[in-house]
């Protein structure tokens, strides 16, 4: 099964500036704390799934991002705080029971465009692929599928400007790959799948579609 994903247009400016803040911009836990950069952040996807029917594909549209500012973030992982995902999704559910908790998003940060491309630094890492199924059986196991991006960032010696492009190496389906001036961003999708009520299990088998990206960076 594929799972169809397109974020709208609204929910990119979170993307990317979570990720970028993420990377380029100094934190502390307090004023003379010590300063923390290059590190990942993890938000939320929300939104609303289509069931899969006669020729069409399931989908799963996002149509709004949150960021968890209590996660504990590293430059080479992140932690969400469970509690503030149980709380998130009760809130919403509570107040905007049309809108979804469909998803996630966290970043990858690397030193520069080589690492990257080196070992494939867009795709998930094996906690990456454990920690979603997780996520779905625990945060919304009545959905039949969750879509769970990875930005990843690295810096661009020279300031840089190229039209987005879908992945390279066979992943054309599952994300994209853009420069902003001295930083260069790749997108990819992955889903989980419930298997049944007691399985769940991460996908790549995914198309992902931002129209925004063309129409913005194009």
């Amino acid at each position: 099964m594929t799972t169809r994903i397109t974020i709208e247009d609204h929910v990119v400016p979170q993307l990317l500036t979570s990720a970028i803040e993420a990377y380029e911009i100094e934190h502390r836990f307090h004023r003379n704390g010590r300063a923390q950069i290059a590190v990942e952040t993890y938000g939320l996807l929300w939104g609303y799934v289509l069931p899969a029917r006669n020729d069409r594909d399931l989908c799963i549209i996002c149509n709004m991002a949150t960021v968890e500012t209590s996660a504990i973030r590293h430059e080479d992982w992140v932690m969400p705080n469970p509690e503030s995902l149980i709380m998130k999704r009760d809130f919403f559910q509570s107040y905007w029971p049309n809108i979804e908790l469909v998803g996630t998003f966290h970043s990858h940060p690397y030193s520069g465009q080589r690492d990257v491309i080196g070992i494939r630094g867009w795709r998930a890492s094996d906690t990456d692929k454990n920690h979603w199924p997780w996520f779905h059986e625990n945060l919304s196991p009545e959905l039949p599928a969750m879509a769970h991006l990875i930005v990843t960032i690295a810096a661009l010696e020279r300031r840089g400007w190229a039209r987005p492009q879908r992945l390279p190496l066979g992943e054309a389906d599952t994300g994209f790959v853009l420069s902003s001036g001295y930083r260069k961003l790749w997108i990819k999708a992955y889903a989980s799948e419930k298997i049944d009520e007691e399985t769940y299990e991460c996908s790549e088998n995914t198309f992902l579609d931002i129209p925004a990206l063309l129409q913005r960076f194009g």
